[in-house]
């Protein structure tokens, strides 16, 4: 069993990195092959709308073409059997890494037919995990709530039924006296950092060993 954990903030060590790097974890602790792939480290581009993932006699049908840093990652997101994507929010919506891999990830299978199927390996496990500064009782008024859902609905799309896991009014400096932050309650930010945090740390690892069962 293989998962296969994309991180697609530029940020290594803060909230989305923490939470994939315990779903890692946790496959792991069940015997899973389990990999944490950082998109800040790769250089590479976003779909180019060449169409040849969609030509059925060519070398590429249903791959992307396009070779760079994201090609094995690529590769590895196909044969893995549990897939994780990984991104904070950046203005209401993924980051630029992320939306460039999924992209990448989504149109290489994706058929302007209705005769045939998507491309990819339709029984794959598959979860997004979303980081944000914001409450969740405030994700609908952002529009948070759509993004996720769509996101949700093309990974079931492709894969299969995808979990959702939702880090919600993230601390996101180590040092807030450093910077203008006065749109947010920053004591409650670090409270709710040192006390509910961590127990979303344990939630990740179990999601993370539940994935490989």
């Amino acid at each position: 069993m293989k998962l296969l954990a994309i991180n697609g903030s530029p940020r290594k060590a803060m909230n989305t990195a923490a939470i994939l790097k315990k779903i890692t974890a946790g496959a792991a602790s069940r015997g899973a092959e389990a990999e944490l792939v950082h998109l800040r480290d790769l250089v590479f581009k976003g779909c180019i709308s060449c169409f040849h993932c969609k030509d059925p006699k060519g070398k590429s049908y249903g791959r992307c073409v396009i070779r760079d840093d994201l090609t094995p990652v690529l590769r590895k997101a196909h044969e893995a059997d549990v897939l994780v994507l990984g991104t904070p929010f950046y203005f209401s919506m993924e980051t630029a890494f992320m939306r460039a891999c999924m992209e990448r990830l989504w149109f290489q299978y994706h058929l302007y037919t209705t005769k045939k199927p998507p491309l990819s390996p339709r029984k794959k496990a598959a979860a997004l995990v979303y980081t944000m500064n914001v409450r969740e009782e405030d994700m609908e008024a952002y529009g948070k709530n759509a993004i996720v859902a769509r996101s949700k609905g093309l990974m079931e799309r492709f894969f299969a039924p995808c979990e959702v896991f939702l880090c919600c009014d993230t601390r996101q400096v180590k040092d807030y006296s450093k910077y203008e932050f006065d749109v947010f309650d920053v004591p409650g930010k670090l409270k709710r950092h040192e006390e509910v945090f961590p127990k979303e740390l344990e939630q990740a690892f179990a999601l993370g060993a539940r994935l490989v069962v």
